[in-house]
């Protein structure tokens, strides 16, 4: 009785697994106007600023910052992920053969700035994962999310406003 149990359950885990996997690897098909949303954003800034807020977000993030050419707009960071939970959790679950399975995330991310107006910048992302190009809405969603934090990190009012000297009368 224990042991069908424990085949039950095990079943049960792999039908979740598979699930998961197939909701997650981009079976759903997004329309060219969603993949647009997602991989663009216009950024009320100088080209200047977005492209450091693009750097230190990407770096916030524990990308390394693997290409950088200010003066064509493309900078691209890089991280490699050896995903030791998912090992962990397919070892646990399939024993040998899930920790063989699970192999290690290589992402890229790289990023071409546009500038439209002296205070407007476009950002366009290409997220790669393991040599192949996604769209990962959640991960996407993160990155943009780090890079208008740094944004307005770096054009925060008080770095705009003129400041005066202790001492010295304002006219």
């Amino acid at each position: 009785m224990k042991l069908n149990s424990f085949l039950i359950k095990q079943v049960s885990a792999v039908v979740i697994l598979i699930g998961a996997a197939f909701t997650s690897s981009g079976c759903v098909h997004l329309t060219q106007a969603e993949i647009k949303a997602l991989e663009t954003r216009e950024m009320d800034c100088s080209f200047d600023e977005a492209y450091r807020a693009s750097s230190n977000g990407l770096f916030s993030l524990g990308f390394t910052i693997s290409h950088s050419d200010k003066e064509s707009g493309i900078l691209t960071g890089t991280r490699h992920d050896p995903n030791t939970g998912a090992k962990v959790a397919n070892a646990i679950l399939f024993g040998v053969i899930g920790l063989a399975a699970t192999k290690d995330r290589d992402e890229a991310v790289t990023f071409m700035l546009t500038p439209l107006e002296p205070n407007l910048t476009q950002l366009r992302m290409k997220v790669i994962v393991n040599g192949k190009a996604v769209i990962d809405r959640k991960f996407m969603t993160k990155i943009w999310q780090q890079i208008e934090r740094e944004a307005m990190l770096e054009s925060r009012p008080s770095d705009r406003l003129a400041t005066t000297q202790p001492g010295s009368t304002v006219p």
